[in-house]
């Protein structure tokens, strides 16, 4: 995620703008189109064409991005993996993006793929992780979302899954929409939700 915050701000950075990481990791989840006109107007400027500032943005997280796993991520997909826990990736990223910037073995845990060019409507629309539960083939309040912004969380919840917030980019002063949230993702360990997952 910081490497996403870095190439927004080099992006910014082309109409004068100084991104503060306070103003861009409250708004994770957004649709890269629709992120433009939010980040603009937070400076009160007028937007160029979304496209524009996207291409700019993506042209720089693919020449710079370093991909590295949050501590535990790994490990925890290889166990859900290891017992056939149906996984999802549910992520406003673009699909060329994904595919160049995260290792294919990794993404072949992956039952499911939902990107930003998967539904009209981004997050916090219920949209994207109701599309995860159909290409996963369950009921979306039989599933559990692990989420790292509010409105991810919002999208989340209005699908009917169960939320759980990892702070891992925001305090839990922005997360208190979750059903619950812990510190980092091998805290998901003990939660009682995944226990069961993994039994």
């Amino acid at each position: 995620m910081e490497d996403n915050f870095k190439a927004w701000r080099s992006a910014l950075r082309e109409y004068g703008i100084e991104l503060k990481p306070e103003d861009y990791y409250p708004l994770e989840g957004l649709s890269v189109y629709e992120l433009p006109e939010r980040l603009f107007g937070k400076y009160h400027q007028k937007p160029p064409a979304s496209k524009i500032v996207v291409e700019k943005k993506e042209a720089h997280y693919l020449k710079n991005h370093r991909f590295s796993f949050y501590p535990g991520a790994e490990a925890l997909i290889n166990l859900f993996h290891s017992r056939r826990v149906p996984l999802a990736i549910v992520t406003t990223a673009l699909r060329k993006r994904l595919d160049h910037s995260v290792p294919q073995e990794f993404l072949a845990k992956f039952q499911g793929v939902v990107t930003g060019e998967d539904t009209l409507d981004g997050k916090p629309s219920p949209a994207p992780y109701l599309k995860g539960a159909e290409r996963l083939g369950v009921k979306p309040e039989d599933c559990l979302v692990v989420e790292n912004a509010p409105l991810g969380i919002e999208s989340a919840k209005r699908s009917g899954a169960y939320c759980i917030a990892v702070c891992n980019t925001l305090g839990r002063e922005y997360l208190g929409e979750a059903d619950e949230i812990v510190a980092s993702l091998q805290d998901l360990l003990k939660v009682s939700k995944v226990k069961e997952l993994i039994k």
